[in-house]
C-alpha cells in the first residue's frame, strides 16, 4: 500500500487560496453567463414578440382585405341578381307594351296620322302596312299600297326610286321611343335613394 504523501502546510495553503479564487472566478463566470443567457433569452423574446406581432399584424391585414374583397364580391353579385331581375322586369313591360300596341283602340286614327304626316314621302313611292292596317291604308294610300308587311301595325314607307325606307311600324316608334326613355321607365319602377 502506497502511503499517502503529505503536503506541506505551507503549500495546503496556496492550494486552498488557489482554489478559493478558482471557485470565485468560476461563480463570477456562471454570474456573468447567466446574465449573458438572461440578456440573450431577453432579446430572443423581444425579437420572437416583434416576429409574432408582425404575423399578426399580417394576417389581421390580409383578413381583413379578404373580408373586403368577398363583401365586394357579394355586393357584386347582389346587384348582378337585382339587375337581372329588373331587366326581366322591363323585358316583361316592354313585350306587354308591345302586345298593348296591337290592340290600340284608336288605331286606325294613328295610322291615318302617320300617313298623313309622311304623305310627300309616300305619294312619291309605296306603302306597305300590317294586315290588321291594309284596308285602312289601301283606303288612303290607294294605288300606292303595296302590300302587308309582318307588324303590330303602322306603315313603311318606301321612296320611289326604292332607295330609302321610313319604318313607321308600331314596334320600331315604340322600340324609338323605349330606347330614348328606359332610364325614366326604371327610375318610375325603381326609384332610387
Amino acid at each position: 500500500m502506497k502511503a499517502r504523501r503529505e503536503i506541506p502546510m505551507g503549500l495546503e495553503t496556496v492550494i486552498e487560496e488557489v482554489l478559493g479564487r478558482g471557485r470565485v472566478e468560476a461563480e463570477e463566470i456562471r454570474k456573468a453567463a447567466g446574465v449573458d443567457r438572461d440578456r440573450l433569452l431577453a432579446e430572443e423574446r423581444l425579437e420572437g414578440e416583434r416576429f409574432m406581432s408582425a404575423r399578426v399584424r399580417d394576417a389581421t391585414i390580409k383578413a381583413e382585405r379578404t373580408r373586403i374583397q368577398d363583401l365586394a364580391r357579394a355586393e357584386l353579385e347582389s346587384k348582378k341578381i337585382i339587375l337581372a331581375a329588373q331587366k326581366e322586369v322591363l323585358d316583361e313591360v316592354y313585350s306587354r307594351s308591345l302586345q298593348a300596341l296591337s290592340s290600340l283602340p284608336d288605331r286606325n286614327e294613328i295610322v291615318r296620322a302617320l300617313l298623313n304626316a309622311n304623305a310627300a314621302d309616300w305619294r312619291a313611292g309605296k306603302v306597305y302596312a300590317s294586315p290588321g292596317d291594309a284596308d285602312n291604308v289601301r283606303a288612303v294610300a290607294g294605288p300606292n299600297f303595296a302590300g302587308t308587311i309582318d307588324s303590330l301595325g303602322g306603315v313603311v314607307i318606301e321612296s320611289g326610286d326604292g332607295t330609302r325606307r321610313n319604318d313607321l311600324r308600331f314596334e320600331a316608334l315604340f322600340s324609338d321611343v323605349w330606347r330614348d326613355s328606359v332610364r325614366e321607365v326604371a327610375e318610375i319602377l325603381w326609384p332610387s335613394k
